[in-house]
């Protein structure tokens, strides 16, 4: 089991692909992160920074390669090899990047794709962030 600071710590790298700039853990349990995340200032004239946040809860999930999984979700933000919430390089591709074997390449995939983190509108799971290719 991991302990509750290593699943804030993954939630908040695993939130960091989608460029926040503000991560406030709200509450947390064995079981579940609810935190607050924001974006910076994008040059619009209306920007407002209480509007450019987001509620999400994580119902965290255990892997055994959580660890690989975060890694690369940085190597490709560091890299910009992800749009949005799109990976834009093939697995193909990622193995000639990186000196991790094919399998271990798939598994760390594999795991990314399956991060669920859910966002909270007015109390409620309305969507969620991921990753896809």
């Amino acid at each position: 089991m991991m302990s509750k600071n290593r699943s804030i710590s993954y939630l908040f790298r695993f939130m960091l692909i989608f460029e926040i700039n503000r991560f406030h853990v709200l509450s947390e349990t064995e079981q579940t992160i609810t935190a607050k995340v924001g974006w910076p200032d994008d040059g619009t004239p209306d920007y407002d920074e209480d509007e450019e946040t987001q509620y999400i809860e994580w119902d965290i999930q255990h892997f055994d390669n959580i660890e690989d999984a975060i890694w690369l979700s940085e190597y490709l933000c560091e890299h910009e090899l992800i749009y949005s919430d799109k990976i834009l390089i093939s697995t193909e591709d990622l193995c000639k990047h990186i000196s991790w074997n094919s399998k271990k390449v798939q598994e760390a995939i594999d795991t990314l794709l399956q991060i669920k983190v859910d966002m909270i509108d007015d109390g409620k799971k309305s969507d969620f962030f991921f990753l896809h290719f």
